[in-house]
């Protein structure tokens, strides 16, 4: 037994051992199988790369909820690009803050009657979690030792956990999810916890309706300097060495998505210990990602002094056909309120805007030849003068938003005022002989004060002598409107009536009879009468007819 006693111990020693090993071989393989975006997610405000702003004022609205009061609004929206880290934001934020999530996201059905049976009763109830007296003190301590000052002890505020509905993708929601919209907007209105709604297009008329009701948060793609430090903290940490500028070629590869250059990262370290610039740009061309650009995008990188000096020739014209028909346009509106980097004084910066106006005047000569001739081929000629070109010269800081081009406005302005004055002149012209031009600058001038000083003058007294003139021009009351925008100082001038008196001037009207200059019914009538007719007397010539039966009866006779 005592020989024997060893001999077990060292053989217990030996089984111990690989079954050790074994263990920490699992735990090692197993985090090295995470994901590093799991892996690497943000704990604390200060790993957010950009957003802070927004992450600390959505806290600050979650406090009002944990302190036991309901704000205003009763729901914050999040909006942004995808892979910026919106849903990760409001994880931490509600985290911090001392609150259980509840996530619904775009894989479950989000529709009317399942928004009500899952959320009806949970927006007036408390997270279980609540009464875990354990759970709290940790949470408190968690917050007592956090380094970072900004963040909200909002759970040791308010003493309880507290339950918080993330709604993600609401832009989302398909056919399927029938009436969700609507309903998610009913339960903001009367829910007694925090609703946090994301989604990726702001513009989306799902979304429209539903940012009334909600804080807006606008998360913008973070810079490459607020990336940086983050990716190399990453890169540090899981042995990677990778280049200053080989971290600038991913950022601009993937716009700006750092989830997606934490999975480039992560996919890149399983072949390789150490990545050069032109191993990332072979690497991120292969893995490029395709972003539908909108025109205030693409404006903002032609005139922006750091994109567009960063941005190939290439890359520029690609940008002008994102669409074509309204860039040039977009930089016509806006190059003027551009700072240029070129310009050190107000001489320079007009001498840059100069050059840029002329270019655009080069543009318009090209682009009258593309589309009236149809030589499509000069589209990038048309793209270097319109839109590289001018941008090129006015690059730099640019005052204000960017603006949507007037000029579309004002050409849809123009067409229906046109339309207007060639409706007035077809009714005038059995009283007068003159075109268009004429009409405008001639008749109008003179007719409207003649149509308006007496209902502003005289009152209800007025509308007779106004009825009989637009009667004697065979002029009617959507004419008189018509007249009054088309006149310089209509608008002005209309203010001088009482609403009483265009009430009786419009009753009047209706209630009397008026000469007509011609009726369009009945000329449609008449001119099908006309066709009619026209049909009935062409008739088939005969003359050289031939009757095969007949023909053929005489045949079968003779024979």
């Amino acid at each position: 037994e005592k020989e024997t006693r060893p001999i077990s111990t060292k053989a217990a020693g030996k089984s111990a051992e690989p079954a050790a090993n074994a263990g920490d071989l699992k735990s090692t393989a197993t985090a090295q199988s995470d994901l590093w975006t799991e892996k690497y997610k943000p704990t604390k405000l200060k790993e957010l790369c950009g957003h802070k702003t927004s992450a600390m004022e959505i806290m600050k609205w979650l406090s009002w909820w944990a302190e036991g009061s309901i704000p205003e609004k009763r729901a914050v929206l999040i909006s942004g690009p995808p892979g910026i880290g919106k849903t990760t934001t409001a994880h931490l934020v509600a985290k911090l803050s001392g609150f259980d999530v509840l996530e619904l996201n775009a894989s479950e059905t989000r529709s009317k009657s399942t928004l009500k049976d899952m959320l009806g009763a949970t927006i007036s109830n408390r997270s279980m979690l609540e009464f875990d007296r354990r759970a709290l003190k940790k949470l408190r301590d968690q917050q007592e030792s956090e380094e970072d000052k900004d963040v909200i002890s909002s759970a040791t505020v308010s003493g309880t956990k507290r339950l918080a509905i993330i709604m993600d993708e609401v832009d989302g929601m398909s056919g399927g999810d029938r009436g969700g919209s609507t309903e998610l907007i009913q339960l903001i209105k009367r829910t007694h916890v925090p609703i946090i709604c994301i989604c990726n297009d702001r513009m989306s008329p799902k979304v429209r309706s539903l940012a009334n009701h909600c804080e807006d948060m606008r998360f913008r793609r973070p810079t490459e300097q607020q990336m940086r430090a983050r990716l190399n903290t990453i890169a540090f940490r899981e042995g990677l060495k990778i280049e200053p500028n080989a971290i600038s070629q991913l950022v601009k590869s993937t716009h700006n998505d750092i989830r997606q250059i934490i999975n480039l990262m992560s996919s890149y370290a399983l072949n390789k210990g150490s990545m050069s610039y032109m191993e990332s740009k072979a690497f991120s061309n292969l893995n490029r990602k395709e972003v539908a650009m909108g025109p205030f995008d693409v404006i903002s990188k032609y005139l922006s002094g750091s994109e567009n000096a960063s941005t190939s020739f290439s890359d520029k014209l690609d940008l002008y056909y994102s669409d074509f028909s309204i860039m040039p346009l977009f930089v016509q509106e806006n190059y003027i309120d551009n700072v240029p980097n070129d310009a050190s004084n107000s001489a320079e910066e007009l001498e840059c805007l100069s050059r840029a106006a002329d270019l655009i005047a080069e543009a318009d000569v090209v682009e009258n030849k593309l589309r009236g001739s149809q030589q499509w081929g000069l589209m990038p000629l048309h793209a270097a003068l319109s839109c590289v070109g001018p941008s090129f010269h006015v690059r730099g800081r640019h005052q204000g938003m960017y603006r949507f081009p007037g000029w579309l406005g004002q050409n849809s302005k123009g067409n229906k005022l046109s339309r207007f004055l060639k409706d007035v002149q077809s009714h005038m012209r059995l009283r007068v002989s003159a075109d268009k031009t004429e009409i405008r600058k001639s008749y109008i001038p003179a007719m409207v004060p003649e149509l308006i000083n007496p209902l502003a003058n005289q009152g209800v007294d007025g509308v007779p002598d106004v009825i009989a003139m637009m009667d004697h021009y065979y002029l009617s009351k959507d004419h008189w409107d018509a007249m009054l925008e088309l006149h310089l100082d209509g608008e002005r001038m209309l203010k001088r009536i009482p609403t009483a008196v265009k009430s009786a001037f419009t009753r009047e009207y209706k209630k009397s009879s008026h000469p007509v200059a011609f009726n369009a019914a009945a000329a449609a009538s008449s001119a099908k009468a006309v066709q009619a007719a026209s049909s009935a007397s062409l008739k088939p010539d005969t003359e050289d007819y031939v009757d095969d039966d007949e023909g053929g009866d005489e045949a079968v006779l003779e024979g």
